[in-house]
């Protein structure tokens, strides 16, 4: 968002050198600079991502002498280029990581549901989901308390790294068969960093894997799951 790209036509006339050609660049929003055959198209600011944009030329050429008001005969063409897709790259893997984050903070929403924004080419999503059941099975989540701390968009703007500050007060529900330090209606905090990362494919950010960087102890230290 609020980048700049670099638009040109390649336009042939038979009759009429190219330079000599009127050229009206056209877009839903944003701004152009420059003029002729090459241009440059800023995207809008503060606008939901992601979003496309349709972008035209108008090329007119005129031609023959001047009727009795001044005007000549014109010629118009119309192009347009494919759709231009806007992102506003940190807010929106921002948002996906508090949302997953949200989803699975609220022991009643199913592990499917919580990993539907995990690009299914990511082992990730599997794994989560995975721990996201074995967490349903033995806690129940009582509070929680999420802070988005850094996105990082590599150079690419194919890959990215989030960090939320993250925490969850659980009560214990079930425990596994031999588990001594579990005792069932026993409450504890996970408190730490859920690092995640992103990947963008098929024109939008995905969430790709995510794991926890901090302390478990005792009947917490399943809380995450075992990967």
């Amino acid at each position: 968002m609020d980048n700049e790209i670099t638009l040109t036509a390649t336009v042939k006339d038979q009759e009429t050198p190219v330079d000599q050609l009127k050229y009206e660049w056209k877009a839903a929003a944003g701004s152009f600079t420059g003029d002729g055959a090459s241009v440059k198209w800023r995207a809008p600011k503060d606008v939901k991502t992601p979003a496309d944009y349709d972008i035209t030329l108008l090329v007119t050429e005129s031609y023959g002498a001047p009727d009795t008001s001044g005007t000549r005969q014109q010629n118009v063409t119309t192009a347009s280029v494919p759709a231009v897709r806007v992102h506003n790259s940190p807010k929106e893997l921002g948002d996906l990581s508090l949302r997953f984050l949200s989803d699975f903070a609220d022991s009643n929403i199913s592990a499917t549901t919580c990993v539907r924004d995990f690009s299914d080419s990511c082992r990730g999503k599997t794994d989560e989901r995975g721990d996201i059941e074995a967490n349903r099975v033995h806690f129940v989540i009582l509070s929680s308390s999420l802070s988005l701390k850094s996105v990082t968009v590599a150079s690419s703007a194919l890959s990215a790294n989030m960090t939320v500050a993250c925490s969850f007060t659980s009560k214990i529900k079930a425990c596994d068969a031999g588990d001594k330090a579990c005792v069932v209606g026993d409450v504890g905090t996970a408190k730490g960093d859920c690092i995640l990362t992103g990947k963008y494919e098929n024109r939008r950010w995905w969430l790709c894997d995510s794991h926890f960087a901090g302390k478990l102890l005792g009947s917490m230290r399943s809380f995450f799951g075992l990967h």
